[in-house]
């Protein structure tokens, strides 16, 4: 999600930095604690996100045992449905540290390795196959361009794209740079991982991470879902824009994303994001050598990224992490190291007013830091 010089994709996704997402399933027992802003600070920072245009936001705080969730506005317009800090949403880019994690387990069970070459699995699928390793994938490095840069997979979000055609789009431009060269977010790598693990794993992507990921850490309402989501979830609404500028009101966007695929296409909730991210920071998904591995850094720009997870500097220390922005939703999962604090963030509409992003920065940092 970034490189020597940010990329229109980067900041489309990371721009994503802005924004913190939570929601906490029903029964969590709500606390304030120590040095964590009262109760009323979040509320009315949530507050003047809705009043500078989002439909609805949540946010979840856990610091150790202690956990906090809010939601204000509309999860759904039409018909009205409240916002809830338990509700189910597009994770985006979010997706990509679970594809990661699948990956580091198949690694783990030996069906992979780091330094396999993609043309070892997929040949001939993408130029220079036989020197881009599947750890360049993982880390962004491997020189793909991004085919989210084609206008015309944004143009048509609901089309059952394959992961294939994504792959073809992205190839037809110019490469980011070498194998190995520098940082480059693409979610090109992850659609290529996907495969990666299909061919690995020997069953579809969806069936490998609610067998590997999703069932072992209890993720009961977590789902790789590309297609229509069913049930209640937050709707996603797209704000018209002309250059990066936001010209009218947030239209509502269709609820499959097939586009996203393995880069995106993950849907969950608060509570499963940080019951999944604690369980991956403390070695219990990929075990400690995999996860010294995962947190190996390189440059992303004003951020480091590693195998699939990112580090945010922010006024209280690093956040450890990712964010997502897919048909219009914005999620934010943050992170202590040790993941003993933890911020999950979603606001429901994107691109974002310059008072709107505002609104959630200060949202965001306020969270993470336990500071109003």
């Amino acid at each position: 999600m970034g490189g020597a010089r940010p990329r229109a994709s980067i900041r489309r996704h990371i721009v994503a930095v802005a924004l913190l997402a939570v929601a906490a399933a029903s029964g969590i027992a709500w606390a304030v604690a120590r040095n964590e802003p009262p109760p009323e600070s979040l509320g009315a920072l949530l507050d003047r996100v809705v009043e500078e245009g989002a439909p609805g936001a949540l946010v979840v705080v856990r610091d150790r045992d202690a956990t906090r969730a809010e939601a204000r506005g509309l999860a759904d317009r039409t018909p009205p449905l409240p916002m809830r800090p338990d509700a189910r949403f597009r994770a985006g880019s979010i997706t990509k540290t679970f594809v990661a994690a699948l990956v580091l387990d198949l690694v783990q069970d030996g069906k992979l390795h780091l330094d396999d070459p993609v043309g070892r699995w997929l040949p001939g699928l993408v130029p220079h196959g036989n020197a881009i390793t599947v750890r360049q994938l993982l880390r962004h490095t491997s020189g793909l361009p991004d085919y989210v840069d084609d206008p015309r997979v944004l143009r048509a979000p609901a089309r059952r794209w394959r992961p294939d055609e994504l792959v073809a789009l992205a190839t037809a431009q110019a490469p980011a740079g070498a194998p190995g060269e520098r940082f480059a977010y693409a979610s090109t790598n992850y659609v290529v991982l996907g495969l990666v693990a299909e061919r690995a794993g020997g069953s579809p992507l969806a069936t490998l991470l609610a067998r590997r990921i999703f069932a072992p850490l209890g993720l009961r309402h977590t789902g790789y879902v590309p297609g229509a989501i069913r049930g209640r979830s937050v709707h996603g609404y797209r704000a018209p824009s002309h250059q990066g500028v936001v010209t009218g009101e947030p239209v509502e966007t269709a609820t499959a994303a097939w586009w996203a695929g393995a880069a995106g296409a993950v849907v969950s909730t608060a509570e499963d994001l940080q019951r999944f991210y604690a369980a991956l920071l403390r070695g219990r998904v990929a075990g400690p050598r995999l996860l010294r591995e995962m947190e190996t850094l390189v440059p992303a720009g004003r951020n480091r990224y590693g195998l699939g997870i990112a580090v945010f500097p922010t006024p209280c220390g690093p956040a450890w992490g990712h964010t997502g922005n897919v048909q219009g939703t914005v999620a934010v999962a943050w992170n202590t190291r040790d993941a003993s604090r933890q911020v999950v963030l979603a606001v429901n509409t994107y691109p974002l007013s310059p008072e709107l992003e505002a609104a959630v920065r200060r949202l965001q940092i306020a969270a993470f830091c336990g500071t109003a």
